[in-house]
């Protein structure tokens, strides 16, 4: 709302300010106060887009609604987010939770990035949720992640509306291909795996992304490598100030068998790739990827903390997701049409025989690379241009 222009917000807490004041404190707008005895009033601090800070948030805003900064009366808080996190845009990769239980969890896998809510409430009855480290996804304590979510669907309008989106009669697999596509050049606002728009890190690979797609790679998640970036760059920066930031390349797309097939072959060739892959069915494939492997896929240096490692891939939770994801084709895509249409059994067909891929990069450093000669998405194009001309 910020970035669309907004001209200022107003909060009903019904007495119930916790999420408000985070809400606010997201987004710069407020400083927390942790010491229990003084309430220090602090100017609020804003990134502009080359990275600089500016001390008043309000000065040279055109979001400005002439109120000045607010800082909250002291009060005790047992968080696991830092006064120094709240410098940056960001405090972690993805978006904290609001509520009083998650308060100290730091770090999620990366598959439900698009999907938050149904996360959340996959998790909801857990008693404990990591910190600092994923550990053991079996863990008692973690509980299992509950198929409630099974029931969540975020609306895309009305079943008209659903049409117009994902296609009122598609009849070619390049049909859903160009929703894919679409999607991520924004004409498509949503579907059924990415309730928000393409979020701005995948930006710098639009056009890649979106050829990608249109080449068969239906693309639900991807993250370009950075490599020890400032924490308060624009696009990048989270977790506070002072710090480095660094995340591996990854990509979660639909594929079919015959470009598996091509894809796995590739991968072989390249020891830096790790490739997940799993059908409707359940038959699941691994290439280059050796026993265990809990992998951190961003991860952060600050000045007196610990390493975090705020999200992972988890090849046993990557089998649970997998399982939602494909339920999406039906309950939000397959059920437009009617049984036995030919755009019924298209859908139905791509169900049933694509594969959910995830492949990671484990070469983050840049090598001198310039974004165009980014390997991982360099190679994924190859494979899909030499596929599409067979």
């Amino acid at each position: 709302l910020v970035n669309s222009g907004a001209d200022g917000f107003h909060f009903y807490t019904l007495n119930l300010e916790r999420s408000t004041t985070r809400i606010l404190a997201a987004l710069g707008a407020v400083d927390i106060i942790f010491d229990n005895t003084s309430a220090t009033s602090k100017k609020s601090k804003k990134i502009t887009q080359n990275g600089d800070e500016t001390n008043d948030l309000n000065a040279d805003s055109q979001h400005s609604n002439g109120s000045s900064s607010i800082t909250p009366a002291r009060r005790e808080r047992n968080e696991s987010i830092s006064e120094e996190a709240m410098s940056t845009r960001r405090v972690l990769p993805w978006k904290p939770s609001a509520m009083a239980n998650r308060s100290k969890e730091d770090v999620r896998p990366i598959n439900w990035s698009n999907r938050p809510k149904s996360y959340v409430m996959r998790t909801d009855e857990w008693d404990e949720f990591p910190n600092g480290r994923w550990g053991d996804s079996t863990s008692p304590a973690f509980g299992e992640l509950s198929d409630v979510s099974h029931f969540y669907s975020f609306t895309l309008g009305s079943e008209d509306d659903r049409r117009a989106m994902l296609g009122h009669r598609p009849l070619l697999e390049t049909d859903i291909y160009e929703v894919f596509a679409k999607y991520v050049e924004g004409t498509v606002p949503h579907i059924p795996w990415c309730e928000t728009p393409l979020q701005p890190e995948s930006f710098l690979i639009q056009p890649q992304l979106a050829k990608l797609n249109r080449f068969g790679f239906l693309t639900i998640n991807s993250q370009p490598p950075v490599d020890g970036l400032p924490s308060s760059h624009p696009v990048f920066g989270w977790g506070g100030k002072g710090g480095r930031v660094y995340q591996k390349a990854y990509f979660e797309f639909f594929l079919s068998p015959d470009k598996v097939e091509i894809l796995s072959q590739m991968v072989t060739h390249h020891p830096n790739l790790n490739l997940y892959a799993v059908n409707y069915a359940g038959r699941d494939l691994r290439v280059g990827v050796e026993e265990g492997g809990v992998t951190a896929l961003t991860w952060g240096v600050f000045p007196n903390r610990e390493i975090l490692q705020p999200t992972i891939f988890d090849p046993d939770i990557f089998l649970v997701w997998a399982d939602e994801a494909f339920s999406l084709w039906s309950s939000m895509w397959l059920n437009l049409y009617d049984f036995g249409s030919e755009s019924y059994e298209l859908v139905e067909n791509i169900r049933d025989t694509y594969y959910l891929v995830a492949i990671i990069d484990n070469e983050f450093t840049d090598g001198g690379k310039t974004d165009d000669e980014f390997s991982l998405l360099t190679h994924l194009l190859a494979v899909g241009k030499n596929s599409s001309a067979s």
